[in-house]
């Protein structure tokens, strides 16, 4: 957590001078103003996420590791994931901005080119490249030992016939609270 200190001018009255504003002294007062650098966080949050819908894919289809961008993200939901943790707030973005705004906009850069006009802000884009490039980083470094160890605990075809069975049982049934996927035990 790094810690920046700015300084801010403050007008105090004194009792003395109320009537005449040119003798109002000014005082300069330090403030610190803490900026937490959140990227890995926003980036293992997206991962959870992805790593839930890679059970899904696990529960639904077994068989071999599924490509990130053709199979998993066929319909989008792994680029809603990424698109969705985006910080949509100016405070959080410029605060994001102070630790990576060279690195989202070389992102940018890489990926398309140029870092071109985006209707959200060139920034924003860039950091849905940074959040898209490291779930492509973890998906490499950690997405096959999951699959693995998934397949090695849990790949009986009467097992994923069963939660998927309960999964099904539980998305027609209307009076059912939840409609969550029943989970997966990872050891």
């Amino acid at each position: 957590m790094d810690a920046i200190v700015w300084p801010y001018a403050a007008a105090i009255l004194s009792p003395h001078n109320l009537n005449s504003p040119t003798n109002y002294p000014l005082l300069t007062m330090p403030t610190t103003i803490q900026l937490t650098d959140r990227l890995d966080d926003i980036i293992d949050s997206t991962w959870n996420d992805v790593v839930e819908l890679l059970k899904t894919h696990f529960v639904e289809h077994g068989g071999d590791l599924p490509c990130l961008h053709n199979d998993l993200d066929y319909s989008g939901a792994v680029s809603e994931l990424v698109d969705s943790a985006v910080p949509i707030y100016t405070a959080e973005l410029n605060e994001l901005a102070y630790f990576h705004h060279d690195a989202a906009i070389a992102a940018l850069v890489d990926a398309y080119g140029s870092a071109g006009d985006w209707p959200m802000g060139t920034f924003a884009a860039g950091l849905y490249q940074l959040i898209d490039n490291g779930i492509n980083e973890r998906w490499h470094e950690d997405a096959e030992d999951l699959w693995q160890e998934w397949l090695d605990e849990l790949d009986t075809a009467k097992v994923r016939e069963f939660a998927l069975s309960t999964w099904s049982a539980q998305q027609a049934t209307p009076d059912t609270e939840t409609t969550e996927q029943p989970p997966i035990a990872t050891a």
